[in-house]
C-alpha cells in the first residue's frame, strides 16, 4: 500500500498464542525506515503516562491512628498492610470516590477477594494478600478509598489538595496507570527486493484492569485526537460559533439548481465558500452525498463549525433537493 510515496504497514497482528488479559505482543510491518521507532516511542509514552485508571487514595485501619502503628493479633504491621493495599488492581469507571471495606475477626489469610466492593468496582488481582490474623484476639477493619485518575500522585499532593486531614486516615501514593510495562523492538523487514524496512514488535503488560488491546487502542485514539487538532490549524478564517454569517457569505453559499439531482457532486465544484469547503474537508466530507449522511449534531462537532455554518449547509442541500440525515 502506497501513500504519498510512503509504504504503509500491510500486517498488524497480535500473537494469539501468548495473548492474555494482562499480556499481549503486537506486530506492525512493514514500515518505512525510522517509523518503527517513531510509532513504538509514541505509543509507549502515551500508555505509560496518559491512560486513566483507578487506584487507592487513602486507607483507614481500625486501631491504627498513623502508618507506624502495630495491630494486635495481626502478622503484618501497618506499613506492610498499606503496601499490600497499594498493590491492588482495581477496575472502576465512575467519577466519584468509592470505598472498599474488609472486616474480619477470625484467624486466617485475607486477600483482595475479602473486600466488599460497591457496584461497578472489580478487583483484578483478588489473590493479592492483604494481611493475616494469627490470634483469636486479632481483628481487621480496613476501609480503602478508590478514585479514578491519571499518572502518579504522591501523598503530599493528596494532602495539599485537602485530603487526609481526618485522624486515622492514611494517605498513599497513587499510581493510576493500568499499564505496568511496555517494551518494543524494531527489526528489519523485507518488501520486494528491499530489506531496509522496519518491523515493530511491541509488548504490553497491564494490571488486568485493562486488556493490552484496549491499552493500544486507547493510546492510539489519544494520539489521533492530537493529530486531528494539528490538522485543524491550517483552516483559514475560522468561523466562530457565536458569530452570524453576513449576508454576503450567505449569498456565496446560495446555489440555484434547476432540478434536484441524486448524482454526487464535489463540494469544491459548488458555489459554497472555500472557507466552508475546507472546514468540511477537514472532517472527511468532500461531496454532497457524504454531507447528506451526516446529522446536524455530527456536523456541529466539527472544528470551527457552528450554528451559522449549519444554516449555510442546509441551504446548499435544499438547493440540491437534499437534506441532512436525522
Amino acid at each position: 500500500m502506497e501513500f504519498m510515496k510512503l509504504h504503509l504497514p500491510d500486517i498488524i497482528s497480535w500473537d494469539s498464542e501468548t495473548l492474555t488479559d494482562v499480556y499481549g505482543r503486537m506486530t506492525v510491518t512493514a514500515l518505512e525506515r525510522g517509523f518503527g521507532r517513531t510509532l513504538g516511542t509514541a505509543l509507549r509514552r502515551v500508555m505509560l503516562s496518559s491512560l486513566e485508571g483507578a487506584a487507592p487514595v487513602s486507607v483507614s485501619i481500625k486501631g491504627a491512628e498513623h502508618e507506624f502503628s502495630v495491630l494486635n493479633g495481626v502478622l503484618e504491621d501497618v506499613p506492610d498492610i498499606i503496601l499490600n493495599v497499594k498493590s491492588l488492581s482495581v477496575r472502576y469507571d465512575g467519577a466519584e470516590t468509592v470505598q472498599l471495606t474488609l472486616k474480619a475477626d477470625k484467624p486466617g489469610v485475607y486477600t483482595g477477594e475479602s473486600f466488599e466492593c460497591p457496584e461497578g468496582v472489580t478487583i483484578s488481582n483478588p489473590d493479592q494478600v492483604i494481611a493475616e490474623i494469627t490470634e483469636d484476639s486479632g481483628e481487621l477493619d480496613i476501609s480503602v478509598d478508590i478514585e479514578r485518575g491519571k499518572g502518579f500522585v504522591t501523598q503530599d499532593e493528596w494532602y495539599n489538595s485537602g485530603k487526609g486531614r481526618e485522624i486515622g486516615t492514611i494517605l498513599v501514593d497513587s499510581w493510576f496507570c493500568p499499564v505496568k510495562k511496555v517494551n518494543f523492538e524494531v527489526e528489519s523487514a523485507r518488501v520486494g527486493d528491499r530489506t531496509d524496512y522496519d518491523c515493530l514488535n511491541i509488548e504490553v503488560t497491564t494490571d488486568g484492569s485493562i486488556s493490552p488491546k484496549d491499552a493500544i487502542e486507547n493510546s492510539t485514539r489519544i494520539l489521533m485526537r492530537h493529530f486531528e487538532m494539528v490538522l485543524g490549524i491550517g483552516l483559514e478564517e475560522p468561523v466562530p460559533e457565536t458569530v452570524e454569517v453576513d449576508e454576503e457569505a450567505m449569498e456565496e453559499a446560495s446555489v440555484v439548481v434547476d432540478e434536484p439531482t441524486a448524482e454526487d457532486v464535489e463540494l469544491a465544484d459548488t458555489d459554497l465558500s472555500k472557507r466552508y469547503v475546507k472546514i468540511l474537508s477537514a472532517g472527511g466530507i468532500a461531496t454532497i452525498n457524504q454531507l447528506t449522511v451526516k446529522t446536524a449534531d455530527e456536523l456541529l462537532e466539527l472544528r470551527n463549525f457552528g450554528a451559522a455554518s449549519l444554516d449555510v449547509v442546509k441551504e446548499l442541500l435544499k438547493a440540491y433537493g437534499r437534506s441532512l440525515a436525522t
